[in-house]
């Protein structure tokens, strides 16, 4: 269903193409927030009618790095790390840590999120598969959408 998911560094050079054979994933969701204060009526039942926003959107991506050798294990290990964790000396202009390209299969379009990183984990192997270990990413995307290539507008997906 998804055909590429791209995940560019801080400054749009470097990336890593997630849900391939050495980034397998088997979970990849995001979600919209609902944010918004409702008021209660003070002197009858029910509440002022009041408006509710998607907040920012989160993303969530689970999978495992999968290699056949200790050598390239770190080197795809390294390559994640540099494109998804936020520079030790971030710019004061850019504001996110990764960017995030999305073609799904049967789309003509891509999809873009500029994110940040709210947690991660890849733990290490000691026994057993020393060449594979999970990762799990959590994003947000202050944006509260996924934003078009073709038309550079907010889409709904």
């Amino acid at each position: 269903m998804i055909t590429e998911f791209l995940v560019y560094n801080a400054a749009g050079v470097t990336t890593v193409s997630l849900d391939t054979l050495t980034y397998p994933c088997q979970k990849l969701t995001w979600e919209y927030p609902i944010v918004g204060d409702s008021m209660q009526r003070p002197f009858s039942a029910g509440r002022h009618d009041s408006r509710k926003n998607v907040g920012m959107m989160t993303i969530d991506v689970e999978g495992e790095i999968v290699t056949n050798s200790t050598s390239s294990y770190w080197t795809a290990r390294k390559a994640l790390v540099s494109c998804v964790l936020p520079l030790k000396v971030q710019t004061p202009t850019v504001y996110r840590h990764s960017a995030i390209r999305m073609v799904i299969d049967g789309d003509s379009d891509h999809y873009w999120a500029d994110v940040q990183l709210t947690s991660y984990s890849i733990p290490l192997a000691t026994t057993g598969a020393p060449t594979v270990s999970p990762f799990m990413f959590s994003w947000e995307c202050n944006a509260g959408y996924w934003t078009s290539q073709n038309t550079g507008q907010a889409v709904l997906l």
